[in-house]
C-alpha cells in the first residue's frame, strides 16, 4: 500500500471477515459503517485472493447464491506497479444483463480496492485473549488484561 493509515485520518489497518474462517488485510473507517458493517479497501494482492476465495464459493454452492470479484491483468503502469481491471458480479441477478450485474471497482490513489463496501456484511475481524475476551483485530495489547497478541493473525509490515 503507498501511504499509511496515519496519512489518512480516521483509517486504521486491521483484518475484515464475512462472518467465515477466512480473515483478509484490510484498510478502513471504522466508524463508516453501513447497518454497523465496515466498508474495507483491499490491496490489489488481497483482492487476487478474494477473487479466488468467492470464485470457489460460486463453484461450490452455485452462481445463483454467491457474488464473484475477478481481476484481469493488464501488465504494468510507467511507474511498474500492476495494472488490473477489478470486477464484481453479482450473479443472481443475471436475468437483468451482464452490465446491470456487473460493477468496474476503481481503485483509490492509494491503489486500494473497495470490494463490497455498504453492500456485504464485512465485520472487524477478531482475536481472543487468554483471559477470555475477544477484541478487534488491529487492538492490542488486550484492553482487559493488557495481554499482547502472540499468534499469526498480524498484519504484515
Amino acid at each position: 500500500m503507498t501511504g499509511s493509515p496515519t496519512t489518512h485520518p480516521g483509517l486504521i489497518r486491521t483484518r475484515v471477515t464475512l462472518d467465515g474462517p477466512r480473515s483478509y488485510e484490510a484498510v478502513l473507517n471504522p466508524s463508516n459503517r453501513w447497518n454497523g458493517f465496515v466498508s474495507p479497501l483491499f490491496t490489489l494482492d488481497t483482492v487476487r485472493q478474494l477473487a479466488t476465495d468467492t470464485q470457489t464459493m460460486a463453484t461450490e454452492y452455485g452462481h445463483d447464491c454467491a457474488d464473484t470479484v475477478h481481476v484481469i491483468d493488464g501488465g504494468t503502469d510507467t511507474e511498474g506497479a500492476p495494472v488490473a481491471v477489478v470486477l464484481h458480479i453479482r450473479w443472481q441477478y443475471i436475468e437483468e444483463g451482464p452490465a446491470e450485474i456487473t460493477s468496474i471497482i476503481t481503485p483509490t490513489t492509494d491503489r486500494l480496492y473497495g470490494i463490497g463496501g455498504w453492500e456485504w456484511t464485512w465485520s472487524i475481524a477478531t482475536w481472543e485473549c487468554a483471559c477470555g475476551r475477544w477484541i478487534d483485530h488491529h487492538i492490542t495489547p488486550c484492553t482487559h488484561c493488557g495481554r499482547d497478541r502472540t499468534d499469526d493473525f498480524a498484519l504484515a509490515a
